[in-house]
């Protein structure tokens, strides 16, 4: 019975227990809703809920029809039925309803009314293009949700989780996982009931839509919480992108940073050491540093400045530099090789001469912008510098600056 009084015509809303494709669910729990006077209003499906009226309870039987065209709103006739059956189903005492994802819901009061469809072979077959569609679209969502972000990040999935974060990514590919599962069951629902179709001419209509209601709601429930949680991380870190919230100047940072800078670079009694480029609001001589799970300690350092060494030499130029603490030596191994790997697949890329350094992994190229850059592995540390100069006079080899760099990781 329904737990609250009704008043006659007022309008109710609820959130069906079973997905669109499970037809015998679908049908008995609309016919359930009709015998406590709560019936399916006109086009009542919109946005995953449904739109009922209440009336003086009577018995309804309701019939899901698979579509064989699609029923987008852009079609030529907005997704709805054509007319002529419309019409003729009205000579049965049929009413069309309304519409639910790949099907149409018929409704009869007349007990006696014939079936809408009474050749399974015809149902069969409806239901075949309503199968191909779901097909096309578990094959799509196996695209768009694993395979084209994998392309999408060049393979670096490592390097994504850091940059994402952990837990984000975690929950991402579990709502993915839980989409592509949907879409399977969907599928091999839809078989088993065209299959019955086929052999027997019958699909279970006394079939109890409670036994799946609950577990229904629980997979819903989970995947609308990560969907928000999803939303409001992505607007949080996109807020702080734009407005560089977490880049802090250098000289405001209180830390130590774990690597060779460009002061480092002139050596003991260097003097006039001075920052450049200041004051044009792109990110220069600024730190920023996180934590995550999988990398404890990442920073990513932008130092704009010039410096005398101590034989009178002047270093002028710009270091820029990600440091990455990962949990292990494995997962080192595998980021300072994405590194590498995505700067590989940029225009511009060329290798250059290896400096002989004592870490695990070393190489090193000229970037997309045509800087100097090393990668570095030593134990579950890695280090990507990329060191441009504009000095007149004197230019570091890399091989010097790069060994200051290797040789101040783990200090």
């Amino acid at each position: 019975m329904v737990e609250k009084q009704y008043e006659i015509g007022q309008r109710t809303y609820r959130i069906p227990p079973c997905p669109a494709y499970d037809i015998a669910g679908m049908e008995n729990w609309l016919s359930t809703l009709a015998e406590e006077g709560l019936f399916l209003m006109q086009d009542g499906f919109f946005a995953g809920v449904a739109a009922f009226e209440y009336r003086e309870p009577q018995q309804a039987k309701y019939r899901l029809e698979a579509v064989q065209k699609k029923t987008s709103m852009w079609s030529d006739d907005g997704g709805e039925p054509d007319p002529e059956l419309v019409e003729l189903s009205k000579k049965y005492s049929w009413e069309y309803v309304a519409k639910r994802k790949d099907f149409y819901i018929f409704r009869s009061f007349d007990p006696s009314a014939r079936e809408l469809n009474t050749d399974p072979e015809v149902q069969a077959l409806a239901l075949n293009a309503v199968k191909k569609r779901q097909r096309n679209t578990l094959f799509s969502s196996v695209f768009f949700l694993l395979i084209y972000p994998v392309l999408l990040t060049r393979g670096c999935l490592l390097l994504t989780t850091i940059s994402m974060g952990t837990w984000w990514m975690a929950l991402m590919l579990l709502l993915a996982a839980l989409m592509i599962v949907d879409n399977v069951r969907a599928l091999i629902h839809l078989k088993k009931v065209q299959k019955s179709l086929e052999y027997s001419g019958y699909h279970n209509p006394k079939f109890d839509w409670r036994k799946n209601a609950v577990p229904y709601f629980i997979r819903k429930i989970i995947k609308t919480v990560i969907a928000v949680l999803l939303i409001f991380t992505f607007l949080r870190s996109w807020g702080i992108s734009v407005t560089n919230e977490k880049k802090i100047p250098i000289e405001e940072y209180n830390g130590t940073v774990p690597f060779a800078t460009i002061q480092d670079f002139a050596g003991e009694y260097s003097s006039e050491y001075t920052m450049t480029m200041m004051g044009l609001n792109m990110g220069f001589n600024t730190i920023e540093e996180k934590s995550d799970w999988v990398a404890p300690r990442y920073i990513e350092y932008n130092e704009h400045a010039t410096v005398k060494k101590s034989d009178g030499k002047i270093i002028d130029g710009g270091l820029y530099i990600d440091y990455c603490e990962l949990r292990n030596s494995k997962l080192a191994k595998v980021l300072a090789r994405e590194f590498y790997r995505l700067d590989k697949m940029k225009k511009g890329f060329e290798l250059t001469d290896t400096p002989d350094l004592q870490a695990d992994y070393v190489i090193a190229y000229f970037n997309n912008l045509h800087f100097p850059t090393v990668v570095i592995q030593k134990d579950n540390t890695v280090v990507k510098a990329s060191f441009f100069q504009t000095s007149e006079n004197y230019t570091m080899p890399i091989e010097e600056w790069a060994e200051m760099i290797c040789d101040s990781l783990g200090k």
